[in-house]
């Protein structure tokens, strides 16, 4: 009877993929009707209270800055294919990714993360940004950008917090949020997406020569592409974003 008519406990194929914020995750689930809504699976994340057996959530639990996050959980969703039940429950289905961060954030991360002075969940936030700026092949560059402009107690002036702040595409600069990295100094109040395993290896490891070279800026030279300009100094960085704004502007009317 059960081979018959199909069992609830039916294995799916799920794919988080990388960038993904919380509410991506959730609609996912629902649009596969593994979740009947998004509720439950947005609470939980919003609070994290019931994942503190996780030696990273605690830690990031203690944080200052927990209570300022749209969702406690954002970034700890590991991107990856897993097989999971179809009638896996919102909170099975957070554990089984947490689970994973577990597994891939791997011992000598937590030890490099201390050469840099950093603690997991900075290294995770700074890997959220760097996996919405750019692509995989300039994620290293991007990392060295942002650590020379943390050294130098620079803003580090990121579209893409504030985009996450106001959960809209359009660039409201002087929105009022801990997530606004043109108007606060240091990282934003949490991470701003689900990243790769590779953002989180260039938070760790930026691009040596870039970081030497002490690079500041970066712009989009063609949105459709994602390929990046990296400048060292302001003149620079305003001459390219003189030259390739004809192509912004065109992107935006197409």
């Amino acid at each position: 009877e059960e081979l018959s008519s199909g069992s609830q406990n039916a294995e799916r194929t799920i794919t988080i993929i990388p960038g993904w914020t919380v509410e991506d995750v959730a609609r996912y689930l629902v649009e596969l009707k593994i979740l009947g809504n998004t509720d439950e699976f947005l609470s939980l994340c919003k609070s994290g209270e019931s994942y503190s057996g996780y030696y990273f959530i605690e830690e990031m639990m203690k944080t200052d800055t927990v209570s300022q996050r749209r969702y406690a959980l954002e970034g700890y969703l590991s991107p990856n294919t897993y097989e999971i039940y179809t009638s896996s429950s919102a909170d099975t289905i957070i554990k089984r990714l947490l689970t994973q961060m577990e597994a891939a954030y791997l011992t000598g991360y937590d030890e490099r993360a201390q050469e840099l002075g950093m603690t997991m969940d900075e290294v995770i936030t700074l890997a959220s940004m760097i996996e919405k700026e750019a692509k995989k092949s300039d994620f290293a560059k991007v990392s060295a950008v942002f650590h020379n402009r943390l050294k130098a107690d620079m803003t580090l002036g990121s579209d893409v917090t504030i985009k996450y702040a106001t959960g809209s595409e359009k660039m409201v600069l002087g929105v009022n949020s801990a997530y606004n990295t043109y108007t606060r100094k240091g990282l934003p109040v949490g991470p701003i997406c689900n990243p790769s395993m590779d953002a989180i290896v260039a938070a760790l490891y930026p691009d040596e020569q870039y970081v030497a070279q002490k690079y500041l800026y970066f712009c989009s030279t063609d949105p459709a592409s994602g390929e990046l300009h990296f400048s060292k100094t302001l003149e620079e960085h305003n001459a390219a974003v003189a030259m390739y704004r004809p192509l912004w502007e065109e992107y935006d009317r197409s």
